[in-house]
């Protein structure tokens, strides 16, 4: 008899209890999010191709300074989006905010197909883009913490989070094929289909409830003094990822060291440590995984400091693979803990522009600390910062205990 009212059917009760034991809050939970990952995979894919506009630009007669410009003027909309994606949020809905972003990026690539060889257009291009990936991270990772339950909470936070760094891996040097075969048009034409299909994958899910107060800025909790050393934290940690993201390739090209085998090294590490040891970690406290990820960041950039050798470039890729894939989910769930679904877009806008802070802004102080230090000497400061947080998360630690 077919089921028509009153108690689900048993085996849809079922699903949802196997479902839950896995972290998840019901069976459709589970297949929202693995759905959404998969659209994080493919958006990822398309904006990994920017490690490619500087080749696009030099073949289109640009100068360094322009080139310059059009690579770092990226970072304006991507921090002021950023910041207003709680607004976004509480105004359209988390996973309409979703899909502006995903929208927004397609457009901003896709159109570079035309614009990329005149200035003015390719930047307007650029912020475009720009303004979708501010709006990108805090909405997927919002909506992705609204199907979890608490059981496996920071360990399948870090499997999504995970979804956006593999295409990193894969999309530049198979966009580089399709460049140097075919040209640039083609390859935005390449990295725009993924887009699209990242586009498609955000429909079909349940929409989120709204937050309360949905015509302002939903930033409960989020300045709260608990949450104050997740907001400090997540800055050191977008500070030492810009690092390794603008300089990190020339530091080892000036050494004649390989450059894949530091990022080879990091990213296998990264992914294996979220797959295979998160799950026990997050029983840990959250203070001592973020200090144990800030001491491991900062040894790795001691060793590349002085690091002369290729096995120690492998080295220091490893021991930053291990911090880097711990300290951001522990910072997101730390900035979601107490707050129900619908208000988390707020904080989690909020972490977010102090990361992309970090890595977008950070590069060009650390350009005139080059110039008076070198890359080493970066390195080493880079290094002291990393291991006086950690030092200050181990505090923080050892106070709440003796509370």
């Amino acid at each position: 008899m077919l089921f028509s009212g009153g108690e689900p059917p048993r085996q849809t009760l079922d699903s949802d209890q196997a479902a839950a034991g896995a972290g998840f809050t019901d069976a459709r939970a589970r297949r929202e999010y693995f759905q959404l990952a998969l659209a994080a995979f493919f958006i990822s894919f398309m904006y990994s191709h920017g490690a490619l506009l500087a080749v696009v630009f030099a073949r289109e007669n640009f100068d360094l300074r322009a080139i310059g410009l059009l690579l770092s003027l990226y970072a304006f909309p991507v921090i002021v989006f950023t910041f207003l994606s709680g607004a976004a949020a509480a105004r359209v809905g988390v996973l309409n905010t979703c899909r502006l972003a995903v929208a927004l990026m397609v457009i901003g690539f896709f159109s570079l197909r035309y614009t990329a060889a005149d200035f003015w257009p390719a930047l307007a291009s650029r912020l475009v883009q720009g303004a979708g990936q501010g709006l990108l991270l805090s909405g997927f990772v919002t909506y992705a913490q609204s199907r979890l339950n608490e059981r496996r909470f920071v360990y399948l936070i870090g499997l999504f989070s995970s979804s956006f760094a593999l295409a990193q891996a894969i999309a530049p040097p198979f966009g580089a094929m399709i460049l140097n075969a075919f040209g640039a048009k083609a390859m935005f034409l390449e990295g725009a289909i993924p887009g699209c299909a990242a586009l498609a994958l955000t429909f079909g899910l349940r929409p989120m409830p709204r937050p309360r107060g949905s015509r302002g800025i939903s930033f409960t909790g989020a300045l709260t003094h608990s949450r104050i050393p997740a907001l400090a934290a997540v800055f050191v940690n977008g500070t030492m990822f810009g690092f390794t993201a603008a300089y990190l390739a020339a530091f080892l090209q000036a050494k004649a060291l390989p450059i894949g085998a530091f990022f080879f090294a990091s990213t296998t590490t990264l992914f294996a440590t979220r797959f295979l040891a998160m799950g026990a970690l997050q029983a840990l406290d959250r203070r001592v995984l973020v200090a144990s990820g800030f001491f491991s960041q900062g040894a790795g950039f001691v060793l590349l400091a002085f690091a002369g050798q290729t096995w120690l470039i492998v080295v220091c890729g490893v021991l930053f693979g291990i911090g880097y894939s711990v300290v951001y989910p522990v910072l997101s769930g730390w900035m979601s803990e107490g707050v129900e679904p619908a208000e988390r877009a707020g904080p989690q806008a909020l972490l977010n522009t102090a990361f992309n802070i970090g890595i977008f802004l950070m590069p060009y102080p650390q350009a005139l600390l080059i110039g008076a230090v070198g890359y080493g000497g970066t390195a080493m400061l880079l290094a002291v910062l990393a291991l006086s947080a950690a030092a200050a998360m181990f505090a923080l630690s050892y106070v709440s205990a003796e509370a």
